[in-house]
């Protein structure tokens, strides 16, 4: 019987030494996880500000363009572009094309696009300079109608 006693003390004081070895590891794990999960958290902030930035610099672009675009060299400029620019179907000197803004845009933004950016980055700021393009393009053809 005192052995019994005995074995039944030793086999739950093992039980409670797993119990805790247990309950440790998950401390562990739910520490690490936490740990992770903020790096993760602060990877997405430092993305988002690098979008926020490439957002803000595509706008600037897009005045800059614009604002190019009413300066009064701006027709001469245009025509020569046409002369070099294949286009499909023939247009008047004067009337504004999607090619001009965008090459127009693009020439501003050789600068940032020059500057050491991931390529997910100079993704977005050149969908950023296709989107200020066609924006330009749009509101000169309805200016020019």
């Amino acid at each position: 019987m005192a052995t019994l006693a005995a074995i039944n003390s030793a086999t739950s004081s093992l039980q409670s030494l797993l119990m805790r070895s247990r309950v440790e590891q998950a401390r562990r794990e739910a520490d690490q996880a936490e740990a992770y999960a903020q790096t993760l958290r602060q990877q997405a902030d430092e993305q988002e500000r690098v979008g926020q930035g490439a957002r803000g610099r595509a706008q600037t672009l897009e005045r800059d363009a614009r604002a190019q675009q009413n300066t009064p060299d701006t027709a001469a400029r245009a025509t020569a572009n046409t002369a070099r620019t294949p286009t499909v179907m023939p247009v008047r000197p004067s009337e504004p094309t999607y090619l001009q803004a965008l090459n127009g845009v693009f020439k501003v933004a050789q600068p940032l696009l020059a500057i050491d950016l991931s390529a997910t980055q100079k993704n977005v700021v050149k969908s950023s300079l296709f989107d200020a393009a066609s924006t330009a393009t749009g509101r000169l053809l309805n200016t020019a109608v």
